[in-house]
């Protein structure tokens, strides 16, 4: 897996270090949630949807030690501490945002564990580091972390059957999007940000030139007509009014990081998002509020199993003509799910 390449172990991790919740995930995915030690962060690791599938259980998020401090930096003394089996992450995402320094990645590396990671989520920014071979590295998509780390976990068996029912989903998802002149438009707004925090409303361009991204992976699967496409000026995102959001009148919002603002620091964020379109003179008329398409989205570190909910999520509330309608957030009644929960759950618990 680039950047670092080959790696080889005696026998198979034990222990590991995940990132933001993607590598968290595709471990769960390949049977491999126990062995959770560390994070980046423990808390933008979404569980809520293994609640759904039976027999699927994570470690308390509360139990995981969190290897950066506050002000972004790396708790190196911490990595040691743990002493993980593996670093379950990509190198230069330490290096690049965490404030990590080479000598320091290599002596990890050496000493405590290999890394082994991609970050892949999104475009990595300008200055973004290229350990160990110092040039540019490929983005990898969610069915090659798959098979990576199925392969180093020796998970083959799981791995193929994982990615049998991962890749016939997204088949069918795809196979199955309305014509363009079908599909209503929508907004990906940020699911915190709004005129009473911030500079106005943060409408984020659900597309992305790479194709192997996963951050927002769902909404190029289902092909979806952005009401703001050709306002970003090369940007990730803008900040917009309420007269903003009026003149593009999306037919439908979604409130990026969603199922994370539901319940953020006490407060149920989204719902205060809701009340603030539906009470103000202006938010009120846009299309998407009056007829109530407002809706919690997904959050960007998703492996294989969050990307299939957020994915099902996704076509209900854009497309329900076709996939059926959304009933809110929560779990789908059995007969208008998009893919057999009770398979992936045999998967993952190695019930197979």
């Amino acid at each position: 897996m680039p950047p670092v390449g080959e790696i080889s172990l005696n026998e198979k991790p034990s222990s590991w270090i995940g990132g933001l919740g993607f590598t968290a995930d595709v471990l769960t995915a390949l049977g491999q949630a126990d062995g959770a030690t560390g994070m980046v962060d423990p808390n933008f690791w979404y569980t809520g949807f293994y609640d759904f599938l039976d027999g699927v259980t994570v470690p308390d998020k509360e139990s995981l030690t969190r290897v950066t401090t506050e002000d972004l930096g790396t708790n190196v003394e911490t990595v040691y501490d743990l002493d993980p089996d593996l670093m379950a992450v990509d190198p230069n995402l330490f290096m690049s945002t965490y404030g990590l320094e080479r000598n320091e990645a290599e002596r990890i590396h050496e000493n405590v564990a290999p890394w082994f990671g991609n970050e892949s989520r999104r475009k990595r920014a300008d200055g973004w580091t290229t350990w160990p071979a110092g040039e540019s590295y490929p983005y990898i998509s969610v069915e090659e972390y798959i098979r990576s780390y199925g392969n180093l976990f020796a998970e083959h068996r799981r791995k193929e059957m994982l990615l049998d029912i991962y890749e016939s989903f997204m088949s069918d998802i795809r196979s199955r999007v309305p014509e363009k002149d079908d599909r209503q438009s929508f907004a990906l707004i940020n699911g915190r940000h709004n005129p009473s925090n911030e500079a106005g409303w943060f409408i984020y361009d659900p597309t992305s030139e790479l194709d192997n991204a996963w951050g927002k992976k769902q909404y190029r699967d289902l092909k979806v007509v952005d009401a703001f496409e050709g306002a970003y000026g090369g940007n990730s995102g803008i900040f917009v009014d309420y007269e903003g959001l009026l003149e593009y009148d999306p037919d439908a919002i979604i409130f990026h990081f969603g199922i994370t603002f539901q319940e953020f620091k006490g407060e149920n964020l989204i719902q205060q998002q809701r009340e603030l379109l539906n009470d103000d003179p202006i938010g009120s008329q846009l299309s998407a509020v009056q007829n109530d398409n407002l809706y919690v989205g997904g959050t960007p570190y998703q492996g294989p199993i969050i990307n299939m909910f957020q994915t099902e999520m996704a076509a209900k509330q854009l497309y329900p003509e076709e996939f059926g309608s959304y009933p809110g957030f929560g779990e789908i009644p059995t007969g208008e799910q998009l893919f057999d929960r009770q398979r992936l759950s045999d998967i993952v618990t190695g019930d197979i």
